[in-house]
Order: structure tokens, then sequence, then C-alpha cells
């Protein structure tokens, strides 16, 4: 008895699940206009986040156990910080702003990739104005260190500006 039940158990389970697992056109397959992507907008691929985090000074705090910073120099580095990023909030807001402004979509005339081009170059002044202000805020983050930081330290922030450099090349490519 117990084996004719499992049987006839077995028949009736058995088709659905293999109509379950044979496969078959998805929701995947099918385009959508949720995914299609030829409107998805065109221009810089970057954030205003990625350009905040390129701080010299927010990588200090980060690494202040491998630099070994006393309390006295965290409090100092993070009042600097804290003043960097007031001083470059106007360079902030305009650096968002012309990133959307670089934004485009495949149907985009050519006036508005003419905007959108200027939108750039205005862009990497901005760019290289924060730089030029991370570097003057690097100087005097260093200058706090002594001298057994300072090697550490200048090896950290070294490798952070190529890695930046190269990133910016990247993101700004497209």
């Amino acid at each position: 008895m117990i084996r004719r039940l499992l049987i006839a158990s077995a028949l009736l389970i058995a088709p659905s699940v293999l109509l379950a697992q044979r496969g078959g056109r998805t929701q995947a397959d099918r385009r959508t206009e949720l995914m299609d992507k030829s409107e998805i907008p065109k221009g810089v691929d970057i954030r205003v986040r990625d350009l905040e985090d390129q701080s010299p000074l927010h990588l200090l705090i980060d690494k202040r156990k491998d630099i070994k910073l006393t309390d006295a120099q965290l409090s100092q580095l993070k009042d600097a910080e804290e003043k960097l990023k007031e001083k470059n909030a106007p360079l902030y807001k305009s650096a968002d702003s012309l990133i959307r402004a670089t934004r485009l979509t495949s149907s985009s005339s050519d006036a508005d990739k003419s905007r959108a081009q200027s939108s750039r170059n205005t862009l990497m002044e901005v760019i290289k104005t924060l730089n030029e202000s991370y570097d003057a805020a690097r100087k005097d983050a260093v200058a706090l260190l002594d001298a057994e930081q300072q090697p550490k330290a200048n090896e950290l922030l070294d490798k952070q500006k190529e890695e930046a450099e190269k990133f910016f090349r990247e993101r700004m490519r497209r």
C-alpha cells in the first residue's frame, strides 16, 4: 500500500517539478523599457563623492593606525578636514551641476553635445582647482607629522594621487 502511494505521488509530482526546471524564455531575455540602455545618459562617470574621497586629510585620518597618529594629531587633522570641506563646498556644488550637465542621451542635439563638452572642460578646471587645494592641504598635514610618520604618510598619499589620476583619466574619457 505504501509502495503504491509513493509511486502515485511520484507520478503526480514529477511532471510539475520537471516543467518548472525546464527553463525557457525568461523576463531577462525580453527587451523592456526598464532595461533599455540606449537612453542611458552618457557623460563623465564620476560623482562628487569621488572628488571628496581624494582628500589627503581624509586618507590620513582613515589610515591613522598605519601612520600611528597621536590623539592630538588626529584632532588637528579632523579640524583641518572640516575647514577644507567648508572651503571646497562651492567647488563640490559646481562639480555636481557640471557632472549633470555633461550627461547626454542618444537623442541629444548638436547644441546639447556642445554644451556638454563645454561643461566637461569647466569640470576639468574645477577638478584642477580641487587638486591644488588638496596639494596645499597635504603640505600642511604632512608638516603636522613627526619625522617617523612622514615617510609612511607620503607613501600613502603618493599612492592615492596616482590612483586618483588613473581613476579620473578613465572616467573622464567616457
